[in-house]
């Protein structure tokens, strides 16, 4: 075996790729792996074996659709798309809690939308709400329980001044993902098995997708909570994707790394440094991520435009926006909430105009 087939394996890759973030550091990986040079093996859902070459590294397209570029590149700006990685962070730690649920009780009734299941796994209401409660202890307690949750999920945006390049990291310590499923679930399109989860949030599988068409790289890792193992191994499935132009053709496609022809993903050993390096969960972190001509503008922007997106989010998650300490982000409506119950407070009318009562009737 060559130095390049086990580093596919091993716990370095791991170690290597949550290091890397820039373009610069991405391509000296893929320069250590033996990959197979997308116009040399080109994948076909009729017969993807055909060139496949055991032992090394393939390009296969996401969702395993060539055409795939135009429903990746549906965005019209960054942002939103990384809001949808949010959501799917906040439906991975749902989900997560609601399988610890059936674990100890396989009858326990599913949830019926995704704020009854946030009650009733997290003691938390909607969070506008949580300035309206009158009680300062019990809003108190509501305040450490939303940082307990924050934890839980995270979006860290940061620069390389020598690449002067944006990297978006998205991560969450939810229900995560099995080596063997990443292909079937975190890397397709249009499937998806939430229409029968009304606790869930999307339904369509289209995601955050649109993040690769923001990104020169992106980096996915997924290790599956131990408690939902089903019976399969515990490990850490790895890829990373890029956009491909092939030669002699015109279009363009979204492509990962797979280790085998029905698309799944390489997968790392797991080591008690592994587990310590990556707890269970996703991360999908966005390489070169290109917002456009903000400049330094950017992460101002990032957090008005999350909190104008996820107006009322239903978990809050902490955002790391070129600084080591997180800004709380618990939506615009929280903020809102807690400005007017300040007001209130202070005695402050909250009209600068009053309105005298009109009639109201049939002016007929």
């Amino acid at each position: 075996m060559t130095m390049a087939e086990s580093l596919i394996d091993s716990p370095q890759i791991v170690s290597r790729l949550l290091s890397t973030k820039s373009t610069e550091a991405i391509t000296a990986v893929l320069s250590d792996l033996q990959i197979v040079d997308e116009n040399v093996y080109t994948w076909s859902d009729l017969n993807p074996t055909s060139g496949w070459q055991p032992g090394k590294l393939h390009w296969i397209p996401v969702g395993r659709d060539r055409g795939n570029a135009g429903r990746i590149q549906l965005a019209g700006d960054p942002y939103n798309p990384a809001s949808e990685r949010l959501i799917n962070g906040m439906e991975a730690i749902i989900e997560l809690a609601r399988r610890l649920e059936l674990l100890k009780n396989p009858e326990a009734p599913m949830p019926m939308s995704p704020r009854e299941a946030v009650e009733r796994y997290f003691d938390l209401p909607r969070l506008d709400l949580v300035w309206r409660t009158s009680s300062k202890d019990a809003r108190r307690l509501l305040e450490e329980r939303m940082r307990d949750v924050r934890r839980k999920l995270l979006l860290r945006l940061e620069f390389d001044k020598k690449a002067r390049e944006f990297s978006v990291e998205i991560r969450d310590h939810g229900i995560g993902q099995t080596p063997e499923r990443v292909h079937e679930t975190l890397l397709s399109l249009g499937r998806t098995d939430k229409a029968e989860k009304p606790y869930l949030i999307g339904i369509f599988g289209q995601g955050g997708s649109s993040t690769y068409a923001a990104s020169k790289y992106s980096v996915i890792m997924s290790r599956r909570a131990p408690e939902c193992l089903d019976e399969k191994r515990d490990g850490i499935g790895w890829t990373i994707v890029r956009k491909v132009i092939p030669k002699g053709r015109r279009d363009p496609y979204y492509a990962y790394l797979a280790a085998h022809p029905d698309g799944r993903v390489p997968a790392a050993e797991l080591t008690a440094i592994g587990r310590a390096q990556f707890e269970a969960g996703v991360m999908f972190r966005h390489i070169g991520y290109d917002f456009g001509r903000q400049g330094s503008a950017v992460a101002r922007t990032l957090f008005y435009a999350l909190n104008h997106v996820l107006f009322n989010p239903v978990l809050p998650y902490d955002l790391y926006a070129l600084k080591d300490k997180p800004d709380p982000m618990n939506g615009t409506g929280f903020r809102l909430a807690r400005r007017t119950a300040q007001l209130e407070a202070s005695g402050t009318r909250l009209l600068d105009k009053s309105f005298q009562p009109q009639a109201v009737g049939d002016s007929m």
